[in-house]
């Protein structure tokens, strides 16, 4: 093999996988040189060290580049070395003949972050889930909580929704007893759920000029602590003007960093005033779950976004492959009007404590007590359409773990695989897997450096790495059972270290990285 070529080296490859590339390669060239030289010695080969590990035969893909052949992956230091025809040195070689071997899965919005939550997300091959449409409050704290503790890759926006109601001063007691609890001074699950039900009218008030600029500050700092954008679950505080909403727009845009947002309401409507707010200020945007939002006016919305893109504008978006959304009964999503704006009724819930389908009296008896339902709302024609879309992501929308919790906690990407793209031939495997792992990692590069060596199968790149058998990866996860791992994902690796390895969860590694 010619030390001068790499097939793995293109006009799309990233500039620090390049830069990496070649310096090894001016190295390598020196000391033949040397070697040469007259008078020089002779250099003699030097043992070629093993890699830590070796994926050997596998179909690799990348779907920055288009790259799809078999090769063999050298892994050395949680990044990848090397990808090559020629026979690999390594202390753990595994063959994977007859699998894919493709960049791990990015989930832009995963509302479960426990380690629980992420064993079900690493077996349907995701290696980093990030908490962007609601984002976390005190992220800070958050993240040192995470820190050396995570089976995969973490991350948050700053919580919008949170820092409105903080920045009221009517509720400046709940807030330094939330900020004392997160720090740990004090913790009294009590009191706790008391401040919960006392700041729920806040959803219902509005901020007034100097509380707005109190949580613009608020959105600053959490910034600087790290976030990597602004969440705004607009949909779940009705009473936000869009006077507020707009400067959050705009604070965003001086800021360069994206807003994640669930919109005001179902239709088209709220999709085009957080499209108005993004082409006006110049903030990036990213329209969460387009599916629940748009419903039967998806197909306008994705036009809307692809045309968006069209004319330079920062937008994107994602969807989940199922027809049904998942939520709380004691949210603003079920105030009076819920039926007629979904086209829905109370048969169409499902309480996941019991797996029971509600009737109008335990719609109300268990919205005053608060839980978890299922909300069977969509038809597959809308999935099927997001899923072509050249412009859409795939996300899941993961819940917290909880029994009976929605499937797409566990079997998003590996439905899309299954369904989509094997039975289906919605998309192709190289696009199905680009919407998986390039396209999230091209959302968050302008905010997170490290993004860059995410969602690639490159030289230099993280070796944050999925296996997955496309003749038999499914979601196995449904409505009326519990969780369940999904099938075909063979290998997982996050940072180089397998965290699900020939199927099995590999106990006591926590790689994961902020």
């Amino acid at each position: 093999m010619s030390p001068f070529r790499d097939d793995r080296l293109t006009d799309r490859s990233c500039f620090s996988c390049k830069k990496m590339y070649l310096s090894k390669r001016f190295v390598f060239l020196l000391v033949i040189v040397a070697g040469i030289l007259p008078g020089g010695s002779v250099v003699r080969a030097q043992p070629v060290e093993p890699y830590d590990i070796v994926l050997e035969g596998g179909r690799t893909m990348d779907p920055d580049s288009g790259f799809d052949a078999v090769r063999n992956v050298g892994i050395r230091g949680g990044r990848i070395q090397e990808i090559t025809e020629a026979a690999l040195t390594g202390r753990d070689v595994v063959v994977v003949s007859g699998l894919v071997v493709s960049p791990g899965f990015i989930d832009l919005h995963a509302h479960g972050q426990s380690n629980r939550a992420n064993e079900f997300q690493a077996h349907d091959g995701v290696t980093t889930a990030l908490e962007l449409e609601s984002g976390k409050p005190f992220l800070k704290h958050w993240l040192a909580s995470r820190s050396g503790n995570a089976v995969i890759n973490f991350g948050a926006s700053v919580a919008q929704g949170t820092l409105r109601w903080m920045s009221m001063k009517r509720y400046q007691s709940q807030a330094r007893l939330a900020e004392q609890i997160v720090r740990q001074e004090v913790f009294n699950k009590s009191r706790l759920e008391a401040v919960f039900q006392e700041i729920r009218a806040a959803r219902y008030q509005i901020l007034n000029a100097g509380e707005t600029d109190f949580m613009i500050a608020k959105l600053g700092q959490g910034l600087e602590e790290g976030a990597l954008g602004i969440g705004v679950p607009l949909g779940y505080y009705p009473k936000a003007t869009r006077g507020e909403i707009f400067q959050v727009y705009a604070f965003a845009a001086g800021r360069g960093v994206p807003v994640f947002t669930h919109v005001r309401e179902s239709g088209i409507v709220g999709i085009q005033e957080a499209i108005s707010n993004a082409a006006i200020t110049g903030a990036p945007l990213h329209i969460v779950h387009v599916n629940s939002m748009a419903l039967g006016e998806i197909d306008v919305a994705l036009a809307m976004v692809e045309a968006a893109q069209q004319q330079g504008l920062d937008i994107t978006t994602e969807l989940y492959p199922y027809t049904a959304a998942s939520t709380a009964l004691e949210s603003t999503i079920f105030d009076p009007g819920w039926q007629d704006q979904k086209s829905i009724s109370y048969g169409d819930l499902q309480w996941i404590a019991t797996g029971e389908r509600l009737t109008e009296e335990t719609f109300y008896e268990y919205r005053k007590r608060g839980g978890t339902v299922i909300v069977h709302m969509m038809k597959p024609e809308w999935i099927e359409a997001g899923i072509r879309s050249p412009v859409s992501m795939i996300a899941s929308d993961g819940m917290p773990f909880a029994p009976g919790a929605h499937p797409r906690s566990a079997g998003t990407f590996s439905r899309v695989l299954g369904r989509y793209v094997r039975e289906w031939k919605t998309v192709s495997l190289m696009s199905g897997v680009g919407k998986m792992t390039i396209m999230p990692a091209r959302r968050l590069e302008r905010v997170a450096p490290g993004a860059h060596l995410k969602g690639r199968l490159q030289v230099g790149c993280d070796a944050d790495i999925t296996v997955f058998d496309p003749d038999r990866v499914i979601d196995t996860a449904t409505f009326e059972d519990d969780l369940s791992f999904s099938e075909g994902i063979h290998h997982v690796l996050v940072n180089g270290t397998f965290v699900v390895r020939d199927g099995q969860t590999v106990s006591g590694v926590y790689p994961g990285k902020a």
